[in-house]
């Protein structure tokens, strides 16, 4: 079961059409939405769609040109094409990372799991943590400890060390003046999420 009430029905609807395009078949939902679609922690409004295979940004850009009015290109160079498309922020990226679980297959969604976002978080926040990837972590805490979700990233990223991730936990500056993420059901305060990480943190 996926929370679908966590995206908007138009990005939703764009999703589906995208993950139904053939010239798109090595592509699966990453980040903040793909994770959403599977808990229901929050809202998410963004697209990002890695694949683990090299592909043509010109001819990427092509194809969605024919199937899709209203494109605005953001940024374009190697394995990289950032794109607005009706309106909705989609990123398409080359990811150098493979899955360290089976991609999770709902009809024509493919999304990776919780197991392999996890890091990804953890690698968002080691660089510049935004509020919404510390509340993802909080959400995560439900379903795996702080120490798999180390372990899980030393297996992606294959890091002898997660010493600059944990320091970057207990670092929340640069996400203070952030907007709160849009919760749904089960709701969390920004010291509520602070102090779950710190204990995290603190029982490692």
């Amino acid at each position: 079961m996926l929370y679908y009430e966590t995206v908007e029905p138009d990005t939703l609807e764009l999703l589906r059409r995208l993950m139904e395009s053939p010239y798109l078949s090595t592509f699966c939902l990453v980040g903040g939405t793909s994770l959403s679609l599977q808990i229901g922690h929050r809202k998410s409004i963004d697209l990002d769609l890695f694949s683990e295979k090299d592909f043509n940004g010109d001819e990427l850009l092509a194809n969605l040109t024919q199937d899709f009015q209203h494109i605005e290109v953001l940024t374009k160079m190697k394995g990289t094409l950032l794109t607005r498309i009706q309106g909705i922020k989609v990123d398409f990226l080359r990811f150098n990372y493979p899955s360290i679980r089976p991609v999770r297959m709902e009809g024509h969604l493919r999304l990776l799991t919780p197991e392999d976002i996890a890091p990804m978080k953890l690698d968002a926040i080691a660089g510049r943590g935004k509020k919404k990837d510390f509340y993802d972590i909080y959400f995560l805490l439900e379903k795996m400890s702080l120490q798999e979700m180390l372990d899980l990233h030393s297996e992606k990223f294959k890091l002898s060390t997660t010493f600059h991730i944990v320091k970057s936990l207990t670092y929340f500056e640069d996400a203070e003046e952030d907007d709160l993420p849009v919760l749904m059901k089960r709701k969390a305060t920004w010291p509520q999420v602070k102090n779950k990480i710190l204990a995290a943190v603190a029982s490692l």
